[in-house]
């Protein structure tokens, strides 16, 4: 008895005595934080103005320190110090604020690096793991030399120091104005090489069939689109969710294999087209990436292209492979693989959607006719007193409500093909139960729309107006 109580002795003062050298060196870790000991310099291309890449050796007594150490220094160089150049393209990063907003504000920037952790939510390190590390002494104690990559949320910080009066305004204000809604899909090849995809004959041609309800069931897919969904929204870009999207629209029993004309005419509607009206998304992002290993260490490897929702034509693509790192769940493999690209990434979709609003949205129509209809398309009609090809009194009312006219337009008897056409991005309605003006989405259904009113007041014939997507309407003439 007498053995185990003073087991249970010793162990309970080893216990104490490594708790008291735990926060001795915390003590000590912090100490040597208030003198600010650590180098800093552009880590790879320095990230973007919105996000740095720092690469910060810190001088702690504990490597259980070093993490938080490093995230610390990486906040104080970017406020203060500043962050130098390097061979690979990136210049120095002049410093935040001066130092005398330290002085004059030292309470408040005690609380914030010492008395609360919350620094810690504008810094990350991508890879989890130091870069490097080494042993020196003082006064015959062992410390450690250890270097980290840190990624810092420079936007979120600046928000933060001005909401806070520590720092004026610098007046920057959201250069891009309205930022577009993205929506992620997992890529066709991932969904093949997943299992969730199959290949139907139409018309004599295979044609690809994804298969979203059950991959949305895979918690990979839903791991990756939560991470990449999460990131977007941090930077201030809205999103729509495809899992939320396809309940929506299954709960709704809008999703149908064909929709048939009254001709006897049948044309296929898939579910994207389903999911991209319903969701009205911008841009979509095609999204594969697969976990490799080498038995140690994990990484990703991942590419994203970035389409137009409206027309599926790519406009920015990035790939590339993550930081290896060990015990690290998929979510933050990813997020590590493409935080240092993310910034100027997004910032191609701003520069796209912003030339978009200045140049409107390209949408393309198809024109039909049922055979009630009595004109062919090469049929001359009257319209203002002066005789016409119905084709050319379509092409010449398509260039009167669109952008400009400079789209391509084609015709037989039977049919009218109109692509690149510009349309603006909304349009001003009266609310007809308030009589108020407001502001409605235009895409190619509601473009199409207006031909048909047109046809409708001039030839008193309707027709029937069907969507595929946001940015494709077929019109047929004759019927509804």
């Amino acid at each position: 008895m007498k053995s185990l109580l003073k087991i249970t002795f010793i162990f309970a003062l080893s216990v104490t005595s490594l708790f008291s050298q735990t926060k001795r060196e915390k003590r000590m870790s912090d100490e040597r934080t208030r003198t600010w000991q650590y180098e800093s310099i552009c880590a790879e291309s320095g990230g973007t103005e919105s996000s740095y890449l720092i690469q910060i050796t810190s001088y702690v007594p504990d490597l259980r320190l070093a993490l938080e150490q490093s995230k610390r220094d990486a906040i104080h160089a970017v406020l203060f110090k500043g962050i130098s150049g390097n061979n690979l393209g990136c210049t120095t990063k002049d410093p935040l604020i001066t130092d005398s907003k330290y002085e004059d504000n030292s309470k408040y920037f005690k609380d914030f690096f010492f008395n609360s952790s919350q620094y810690q939510k504008y810094a990350t390190a991508p890879t989890g793991s130091a870069e490097m590390s080494e042993t020196y002494k003082v006064k015959q104690k062992k410390n450690f030399k250890v270097t980290f990559i840190i990624s810092v949320n420079v936007d979120e910080l600046r928000k933060k120091l001005e909401f806070d009066q520590i720092i004026e305004s610098f007046g920057f204000s959201d250069v891009g104005g309205t930022k577009p809604t993205i929506m992620i899909f997992p890529s066709d090849g991932w969904l093949e090489d997943n299992g969730y995809s199959s290949f139907v004959e139409n018309q004599g041609v295979k044609t690809f069939v994804p298969d979203y309800a059950s991959a949305l069931r895979d918690n990979k897919l839903n791991i990756a689109i939560r991470t990449l969904d999460g990131m977007i929204g941090e930077r201030g870009y809205p999103t729509v969710r495809l899992e939320e999207e396809m309940k929506s629209i299954t709960q709704g029993s809008a999703i149908d294999n064909m929709t048939e004309g009254r001709d006897g005419g049948s044309t296929e509607s898939t579910v994207l087209e389903q999911l991209l009206s319903s969701a009205k998304a911008d841009i979509i992002w095609k999204v594969s990436w697969t976990k490799e290993t080498n038995g140690i260490q994990d990484w990703i490897e991942y590419g994203i292209d970035a389409l137009d929702a409206y027309t599926s034509k790519a406009f920015a693509t990035e790939d590339g492979s993550g930081p290896k790192s060990m015990n690290t769940g998929e979510g933050d493999l990813i997020r590590q693989a493409v935080t240092d690209k993310m910034d100027s990434f997004l910032s191609e979709h701003q520069v796209f959607f912003n030339k978009m609003i200045e140049e409107g949205r390209e949408i393309t129509l198809e024109i039909r006719r049922f055979d009630s209809f009595e004109y062919y398309f090469n049929d001359d009609v009257e319209f203002k007193g002066k005789e016409m090809e119905f084709s050319n009194l379509i092409r010449g009312f398509t260039g009167s409500i669109s952008k400009d006219r400079n789209f391509s337009f084609s015709s037989t008897e039977n049919q009218i093909e109109i692509k690149s056409i510009r349309i603006d991005m909304t349009e001003e309605i009266e609310d007809v139960f308030s009589g108020e003006k407001i502001s409605q989405t235009l895409d190619a259904e509601t473009f199409a729309k207006k031909i048909t009113r047109f046809i409708k007041d001039e030839f008193g014939y309707p027709s029937k107006v069907l969507p595929f997507g946001l940015g494709k309407a077929r019109i047929t003439i004759g019927e509804k």
